[in-house]
Formats: C-alpha cells, structure tokens, sequence
C-alpha cells in the first residue's frame, strides 16, 4: 500500500468574530467561511505534493490537520487504511508526522543543540542524534551559537531539523524556502529528494512557485477552502484545460497574419521584424508533429525563415491562474495567510 495518509470529505471551519457578522449583516450577505471547507486528499509514499493556492484558500489549515494538529469536524482521515478514531490513533498519526510551521520565532539564551537535545527529551528519542539533524540542515557550525545570533535562514533551518527529529513518515513543509539563499535551496531540494526516495510522503506548502515546480511531481491547488484540483502536473494540465505554448522564432517578415487565420491559435508577439518571436497557445490539444508540420510551412512562405520551434508546458503560475481565476498579482502575493 503506498497511500501513508488518506482525507475524505474532510472539513474544519472557524467560525467569524463579531465584526465579521456584523459587516455581513449589514450587507445582507452571509458571512464568509475561513478554514478548510472540504478536502479529498491522499498522501503516497516517495511522492513529493506542492500544495498551492492564493491567500485564504485554506492551506495553512489543511497543513494543520495534516499534522494531526486540527482535528476534522467532519469527515475522516486514514492511517495507512485504518480510520483515525482514538487518542491513541491520534498520537500515533503525529508521532508520524515532521511539520514545519511557516514562522517559528526561535528567541531565548539556548542554543541550536540545546532546543534539539530537550525537544528529543520530550519526545522521547535519543538526544545523541542532536549532531546528526544539525549536520544535516547545515547547522554543525551553529551548534552553541545563541537563538538570538541566528539569521532568518538559520532559524529556518533549524525548524527544519526540528521536523526531520525521529525520521517520519510525513513531512511537511510551509514556506521551507523562506530567508534560503540560492545554495541552501539547492541542498534543501536534494534532502527533500532524499527523504522521498527513502518513502517518505511529502508535503510542500509555498508561494513561491518558480522554485516550488523545481522539486514536486505533483500538485494540489487550493481555491476558497476546497481542493480544486490535484495530481500529476500533465493531469492537472488536462483537468484545467491549460495548453501548451509553441514558441517560434526566425528571421525576415513576421509569419504572424498567415498563422492567425486558424481560429483556435492565439498568438502573442514577443519581438518584432526582423528577428521575429511569437508564442502560439493551442487551448484544445497539445502540439502534435502534423500541426507543428502545417506551422512550419505556414511560417515558410515568403521571405521567412525559421530559426527555433520550442514546445513550452505551462509553469505553475499559470496553472494556478487558471485553477483559481485569478490574476497573478493577486494570486502570487507573498502575503501570510
């Protein structure tokens, strides 16, 4: 069985503050839901999920009861198949679990090692690993050092550690990457790849979506508290009816008015004549060798000439858009929940 984690119509919504009743009330509209609305999820063993969505959608929620934190009010969640009913199924879910809050505000006269040695004190596992988890998260150096001399990426380091303590089977992360310089993301997705390869189900919550389609093989996408969709990128792709671009380049008069007379290729003009570039968008099927044969000779007729034809899958962002509706200054702001 390699599903570690399985969610079915689960929910958990908090319910609003006066003043929120107050604003619908005297709009005549009902007050808006936060929280996590409802949610179909499987975890799988090895497999690396991106969790995506604008602000609000509910991620941070869904994170939470992920981690056994929150529990649902409705619905069920599975252990490796079995129901999560008692306390004791309830301890054994977070006893699996390495999560990663998004902000940690690490403060006090302790240092790296002392935090990990009493935080494996109260979970019962061996202190001696303190060494190892710091090696790992590339704190060896910092290890007597003082919380209050750490920088931002340090301090996002060392919550990493924190989740990686006692090897689980679950990881999850939420803005990993935040205050990581260029070289640390490079060594933090080569552990995260390792983690996988070793079985364990990750979860990687972020804004950051350049970064994050760097590492993931799937992806869920969070809208106004529900899943809106999940899976492979090509499945999501195909859900949404995203297309693939063709990007076109070549040399003499822009081919641009011969290729616009098919009605379902939209055309966007990159650079202008001489050195012509165009992005054409098929919304209705992916670039096949015969339609990609009739742009080519379309593009050749005249005093044109072709120097690049590039298939270009669409980026996360641009899934994300088309998932959620919204623009990308709204959907990509690297705001907290």
């Amino acid at each position: 069985m390699n599903t570690i984690l399985e969610l079915n119509e689960v929910r958990h919504i908090y319910p609003n503050n006066r003043a929120t009743k107050a604003s619908a009330r005297a709009r005549s509209v009902t007050p808006p839901r936060r929280g996590l609305i409802e949610a179909d999820l499987r975890l799988e063993k090895g497999k690396i999920l991106g969790l995506v969505g604008p602000n609000g959608a509910g991620k941070s929620t869904l994170m939470c009861v992920l981690a056994g934190i929150l529990s649902p009010q409705k619905g069920t969640i599975r252990l490796n198949g079995k129901p999560i009913e008692q306390n004791a199924d309830q301890l054994n879910h977070r006893q699996r679990v390495g999560f990663m809050p998004e902000r940690v505000g690490w403060s006090g006269p302790g240092t790296p090692k002392e935090v990990l040695q009493r935080l494996c004190v109260v979970r019962g596992l061996n202190p001696e690993m303190t060494i190892n988890l710091l090696e790992t998260v590339g704190l060896r150096s910092r290890t007597n050092d003082r919380l209050s001399s750490l920088s931002q990426g340090m301090r996002q380091r060392l919550s990493l550690a924190v989740a990686l303590m006692g090897d689980p089977e679950i990881l999850l992360l939420d803005e990993p990457m935040n205050g990581l310089d260029p070289v640390a993301q490079g060594a933090f997705r080569d552990m995260i790849q390792q983690k996988a390869d070793q079985g364990a189900a990750v979860v990687i919550s972020s804004h950051r979506l350049n970064e994050l389609e760097r590492i993931v093989n799937h992806v869920a996408i969070m809208n106004q508290g529900k899943i809106v969709t999940r899976g492979s990128f090509s499945s999501v792709e195909h859900d949404l009816g995203v297309g693939h671009r063709l990007l076109v380049s070549g040399l003499g008069k822009s081919p641009k008015l011969r290729i616009k007379d098919d009605p379902l290729i939209e055309i966007e003009e990159i650079d202008g004549e001489p050195d012509w570039t165009l992005r054409l968008i098929r919304h209705d099927q992916s670039w096949s060798a015969d339609l990609r044969a009739g742009i080519v000779e379309k593009i050749c007729k005249g005093n044109t000439r072709l120097t690049l034809m590039e298939i270009v899958p669409p980026n996360l962002e641009e899934i994300l858009a088309a998932a959620t509706g919204l623009e990308r200054d709204l959907a990509l702001q690297e705001e907290s929940e």
